[in-house]
């Protein structure tokens, strides 16, 4: 059943017209959901939620690599979370079950307002010159969790934290979807400089080059920011070509560094997926994966 607004859902949970809500919004039901019996689950799967870099248009401050290091240290991860009570986490590129795969960067992704300020700084913007720019939301959307409430959020945190004035243009989410496949410059974009588009981070492989790789600058790829950077190129030239597990694992490594200390995203949270159900659900595992396996589960 198709329900798009958050509280109407929980409503219908809570009435019994439906048993199962797929992605519990808004978190601020969770608490009243567990004390009238309901089950809650949650679990890290590969769902990270980040805002694009536009890199390619001609006037993005996003060229320059301190800028998007700035801002990757000028958010506040943890308050977000506390904000979404706890459903989501406060990681970088990949959920917690993958990092353990990955030496920790150069550029560790933390809260750091003083290093962000300073990066920011040296890229010739202050007080008196503060960056400005706008990136494209969506009002809802699959997996976009609550895109207004945290991005309000993320445009007080970067004002306050580091001074960084954000706009906002709300769209639908097939709007939004549709400005990943323009080009940088494109009218359709309207000026933004970043896109929030929820993203899948299952296979540090084939997702970094659909959506990092320069041959998928193409309008119809998914490289929106028109990232390049060749020690990542070569890192999964070599995960494609190799045999060795070793040598495959240290170019993994190497692919997720440079992802995170040459940032083509703003790296914000990661979603840990959660389900609210009637008392009646049984037998459902939360799984690390897109995947659910219904043969698990009955209603009684």
């Amino acid at each position: 059943m198709p329900i798009p607004e958050a509280n109407s859902r929980l409503a219908a949970l809570r009435s019994g017209q439906v048993d199962w809500n797929r992605g519990c919004r808004p978190a601020d039901g969770i608490a009243s959901l567990k004390s009238a019996g309901f089950t809650i689950t949650t679990g890290s799967y590969p769902h990270v939620w980040p805002w694009f870099f536009n890199i390619g248009a001609a006037n993005s401050p996003f060229k320059d690599v301190r800028v998007r290091q700035a801002l990757n240290y000028c958010i506040d991860r943890e308050g977000l979370v506390s904000l979404l009570n706890g459903t989501a986490g406060a990681l970088g590129r990949l959920a917690q079950g993958q990092r353990s795969r990955f030496r920790k960067p150069g550029q560790p992704l933390q809260f750091d307002p003083a290093k962000g300020k300073a990066l920011l700084a040296e890229a010739g913007y202050t007080p008196a010159k503060p960056l400005s720019f706008k990136a494209m939301i969506s009002n809802s959307g699959s997996g976009q969790m609550l895109p207004l409430p945290m991005n309000e959020f993320l445009q007080q945190n970067l004002k306050e934290d580091c001074g960084v004035n954000v706009g906002f243009d709300v769209v639908e989410w097939q709007v939004l979807l549709t400005a990943a496949r323009a080009t940088p410059d494109s009218p359709s974009l309207q000026g933004a400089m970043a896109l929030n588009i929820s993203s899948p981070s299952s296979d540090a492989g084939n997702h970094g080059a659909l959506f990092f790789i320069r041959q998928f600058f193409r309008r119809t790829d998914s490289n929106f920011e028109q990232w390049k950077d060749d020690e990542f190129e070569d890192a999964l030239k070599t995960i494609a070509e190799a045999t060795d597990p070793k040598v495959i694992s240290a170019a993994y490594r190497k692919a997720h560094e440079r992802l995170v200390d040459n940032p083509p995203w703003l790296y914000i949270v990661h979603d840990l997926n959660p389900r609210a159900m009637s008392p009646k659900v049984r037998g459902f595992l939360s799984p690390q994966s897109w995947f659910v396996d219904l043969t698990l589960v009955s209603v009684q």
